[in-house]
C-alpha cells in the first residue's frame, strides 16, 4: 500500500525527529534542528545530504533553483519547521519538493510546538486528475468593474491557475516570476518583464526595489509573489507605480498558498 512505502526507513527517520525534539529546546533556530538532526540521521546509518540544489523546470523551461532541506538516501525528502503548527500550506510545500525530486515520500517535522508534530507526505504521479464536470477556477470568478479589460484579464487568470496547479506553493518568487512569464507568453500574450520598481514616500520618488513583475499587452501589471500573508504587501506602493507607468490595471498573485487567490488592483 501506498502508506507503508518505505515505513522501515520512515519509521527510523521520526524517531530520530523525538531524539532531536526531546533534548533541545523550542528555541533554537531552524538550522540548529536541522544540524542536529543530520547528526542523528547519520548515527542511525542512513546516507543525508543537505540543502541540495535542483534544477525546477515549469513546462519544458528552467525557471530556477530551490533547496531541499534534507534528503534522505535519495528517497525521503525531510522538510524541518519552527512553526506553532504544521498548517496544509506547509504540506502543500512539501508535495511541490514531492514533485521537484520525483519523489514519492517526505517528512515535515516541527521543532517549534509545544508537543512533537509531523506529517508524512505521499505523492502518486499517477494520481487521477480531476473530473472533467470541475469547473476550473476562472469559470467560478465573477468578474466585475475591476476588472476593466475582461477578456485579457481572464487569459492572465488562466495562466496564473495553471502555473500555481502545476508548481504548488513553496518555491521563491523569481520560480514563480518566470514561471508566469513562459506561460503567458504561450498563451500569445505580448509581455514586458520589469526586475525594479521606483518607491514612493508621501509623493516623492526616494529610490528603487528589486520586484520582479510583468506588463502584459502594455494594459495590465502582473505581480507575482511568493508571501507568508499577501497582506505583506501594501497596494498604495503598487498603485503608485503603475501610475508612473500609465497603467490602470494589476493583479497581485500570492502562489505561496494552498490556493491561489487573485487580488485586482485599480490605479
Amino acid at each position: 500500500m501506498a502508506e507503508l512505502l518505505h515505513r522501515e526507513l520512515t519509521g527510523d527517520l521520526i524517531g530520530a525527529y523525538y531524539e532531536v525534539y526531546n533534548h533541545t529546546p523550542r528555541t533554537y533556530p531552524e538550522a540548529i534542528f536541522e544540524s542536529a538532526l543530520v547528526v542523528e540521521i547519520r548515527q542511525r546509518g542512513h546516507e543525508v545530504t543537505r540543502q541540495d540544489e535542483y534544477q525546477i523546470f515549469y513546462k519544458e523551461r528552467l525557471v530556477g533553483i530551490q533547496r531541499l532541506d534534507l534528503f534522505v538516501v535519495q528517497e525521503v525528502v525531510v522538510e524541518n519547521k519552527v512553526v506553532e503548527r504544521l498548517t496544509p500550506l506547509n504540506k502543500a510545500q512539501g508535495m511541490s519538493y514531492l514533485k521537484t525530486v520525483g519523489k514519492q515520500v517526505g517528512l515535515i517535522f516541527n521543532f517549534g510546538s509545544d508537543e512533537p508534530d509531523f506529517d508524512r507526505l505521499f505523492f502518486d504521479p499517477v494520481a487521477k486528475a480531476p473530473a472533467a464536470t470541475e469547473k476550473p477556477p476562472t469559470e467560478i470568478m465573477t468578474s466585475s468593474a475591476d476588472w476593466l479589460y475582461p477578456d485579457l484579464a481572464y487569459t492572465i487568470l488562466g495562466g496564473l491557475f495553471e502555473v500555481h496547479s502545476t508548481l504548488g506553493p513553496g518555491f521563491v518568487h523569481r520560480i514563480y516570476g518566470n514561471a508566469c512569464h513562459h506561460e503567458l507568453r504561450l498563451r500569445g500574450l505580448t509581455l514586458k518583464p520589469l526586475k525594479r520598481m521606483v518607491v514612493r514616500y508621501k509623493g516623492v520618488n526616494i529610490g528603487t526595489v528589486a520586484f520582479g513583475h510583468l506588463i502584459v499587452e502594455g494594459q495590465v501589471m502582473v505581480f507575482p509573489v511568493a508571501l507568508r500573508s499577501i497582506h505583506q504587501m501594501r497596494l498604495d506602493g503598487l498603485k503608485d507605480w503603475m501610475r508612473a507607468c500609465d497603467i490602470r490595471l494589476g493583479i497581485l498573485a500570492n502562489f505561496n498558498a494552498v490556493r491561489l487567490d487573485p487580488v485586482f488592483v485599480r490605479a
